[in-house]
């Protein structure tokens, strides 16, 4: 990735959002690491950033609040690489899920992904580059694990990065999704000890190519050619890195 570029992350606190911040920074490179609520976590992940040479600044935001996430653009200042990361999580299933979980999960995971594009896109045309990743999910394909509304925003998120890579790409702007599959994050670490993960851990690894759990280390190649001048070409697409759990 070139130097002197803005970069924004949401969700930079752990998991993917913190994997995909270090993997980005390199000397020269300025990025703002949001979180909500996490600070300790996110100071970490900062540390990480800075180590690797990068500027390092950190915004707190409720992604939920469509004014906040304007604000959180105006507060990244310019942006030349834009990772919506963040996502609310939903398992409601059907029978018990109501518009007001169904409206939380899009405010999070799809309004705000538009939002910070449409703040962000400003600046990147006038510099006439930009990147933008949205983290999707396999389960657009598979259907679940994850209930109705997870599942049915991070669809939305495919449907959203096409229109906007159709939409902006005359300004020299790309728009792609990175979908990751079934990785192993520090939520499941602390939920379920090592002995009580080894029967899901088997039937993940059986249904996919490769013989091991995925990390969120795994997802940061894809994000940073995605980041690239390398990239330039390539627009509109997702790009599944699941290790062979879904193909297309």
């Amino acid at each position: 990735m070139t130097a002197q570029r803005g970069i924004l992350v949401t969700g930079a606190r752990r998991g993917i959002g913190a994997a995909i911040a270090i993997g980005l920074a390199e000397p020269g490179a300025r990025i703002v690491l949001h979180h909500l609520d996490a600070r300790d976590e996110v100071d970490r992940v900062a540390r990480a950033c800075r180590d690797a040479g990068a500027q390092v600044e950190i915004a707190e935001a409720d992604l939920g609040d469509a004014g906040a996430v304007v604000d959180l653009a105006n507060a990244a200042g310019p942006v030349d690489v834009l990772v919506n990361n963040a996502a609310r999580p939903s398992n409601v299933a059907p029978a018990d899920l109501d518009v007001g979980e169904w409206d939380a999960t899009f405010a999070v995971n799809v309004t705000a992904a538009m939002l910070l594009a449409r703040e962000c896109a400003v600046g990147m045309r006038e510099r006439r580059w930009g990147r933008i990743i949205m983290l999707t999910s396999a389960t657009c394909r598979m259907g679940g694990p994850s209930g109705p509304a997870y599942v049915a925003s991070k669809a939305a998120l495919v449907g959203l990065t096409r229109a906007l890579a159709r939409a902006l790409g005359p300004d020299g702007i790309t728009v792609n999704a990175l979908s990751p599959g079934a990785v192993l994050t520090e939520n499941e670490r602390e939920l379920y000890p090592d002995g009580d993960r080894q029967q899901a851990d088997a039937e993940i690894i059986a249904r996919q190519g490769l013989p091991r759990r995925l990390l969120a280390d795994d997802m940061v190649g894809t994000a940073r050619f995605l980041a690239s001048e390398g990239s330039a070409a390539v627009t509109g697409q997702v790009i599944e890195v699941g290790g062979g759990l879904v193909l297309r």
